[in-house]
């Protein structure tokens, strides 16, 4: 099912006006630290980013009476994108916090919500990163404390960006071969996952690292985001490689060159990554492009979703950071509340 979302004015959501813990608060840390070792990567980003690196846990916890406070709603795991921020970092690493916000005007509260720092929080080294085994164990063990922390039986999965590939990689499991290690994941966490949210991921590369001057970058290898590149035509080998970017973001022109081998191997398995999964994107961003295309592939599109949402006048970090209401009313009622405005079916 597809849905087409023009927005005419931004969605009323409480911002502004909540006060909560911006680290994990003691209690998961302590939590965590009955394990060090399998929760190092959660622990490091708690220690090297400081505040507003984390965020998650109980914060009402009385040690002398034991009073912890109940769990009402599935707890939701958010996992960033490329070089951004768990919370409010920088203008171009805005984090969680309008999710934050909105959903504890809900009812929601810090011991359902979780997320970490991966990578350096700046933009200016975004094309120098690329997967790794220590990302994707680090966010699945985090995932897997979050599980274990909570004793719920389900948890949803919130994802951009670059975080919509290692949140599907860390739940999915199995092995995973990068270029220079393998990575064994263990089994899959699917299970254990209600709704499944990925806004503006790219699954099949992104048609920018089809750019013969960006392929040498981490972030368009095998490893990341690469898209491969292809004659189209009568291109001669000069005009294939200029043209590439271009032929690659055409719908109906496919490559029969492959694509980045992570996103492959991920896609390639087929299996579903939540019970209920939803692909979002936009057609003014400025990353992924505006016809979200990669070689005649919807890439920001997860195989087997069971709703696709396309989003206009949205950029890249709107996307994520003004549909908040949208993303709670999926993960609490697996559709759009008919009451939010501008949704044109």
């Amino acid at each position: 099912m597809l849905l087409f979302v023009t927005f005419f004015a931004l969605f009323a959501t409480i911002t502004g006006t909540a006060h909560y813990p911006k680290r994990f608060t003691d209690h998961f840390v302590k939590f965590l630290m009955n394990n060090p070792h399998r929760n190092k990567f959660a622990l490091n980003s708690y220690v090297v980013n400081e505040e507003a690196g984390t965020f998650g846990g109980r914060t009402d916890v009385d040690d002398d009476k034991h009073v912890l406070q109940n769990i009402r709603h599935d707890p939701v795991v958010f996992v960033h994108g490329n070089q951004e921020s768990a919370l409010y970092h920088s203008p171009t690493a805005t984090g969680w916090n309008k999710q934050i916000e909105h959903f504890l005007g809900a009812g929601y509260s810090m011991v359902e919500m979780y997320g970490l720092t991966h990578g350096h929080r700046n933009v200016a080294v975004a094309l120098a990163n690329r997967f790794t085994c220590e990302m994707f164990m680090g966010v699945r063990r985090n995932i897997e404390a979050v599980i274990d922390y909570t004793q719920t039986d389900k948890i949803d999965v919130i994802s951009h960006s670059m975080g919509v590939t290692i949140a599907r990689a860390a739940i999915l499991g199995g092995t995973v071969h990068f270029t220079d290690e393998t990575c064994h994941l263990g089994k899959s966490l699917a299970s254990k996952v209600d709704t499944f949210i990925g806004i503006a991921g790219a699954n099949y590369g992104v048609c920018y690292c089809s750019n013969y001057l960006l392929m040498l970058h981490r972030a368009c290898t095998n490893d990341a985001f690469a898209t491969g590149i292809c004659r189209v035509g009568n291109d001669t080998d000069e005009d294939m490689k200029i043209n590439a970017p271009i032929n690659c973001a055409l719908e109906g022109v496919s490559c029969d060159n492959p694509y980045s081998s992570v996103l492959r191997q991920l896609n390639d398995r087929n299996e579903r990554v939540a019970d209920f999964t939803v692909s979002t994107w936009t057609t003014n961003d400025e990353i992924i492009g505006p016809t979200n295309m990669a070689w005649g592939k919807r890439t920001s599109h997860i195989p087997l979703s069971d709703l696709t949402i396309e989003y206009g006048e949205l950029s890249h970090g709107q996307i994520k950071d003004l549909t908040a209401a949208h993303q709670l009313a999926l993960i609490t009622m697996h559709s759009l509340d008919a009451q939010l405005p501008h949704v044109r079916y």
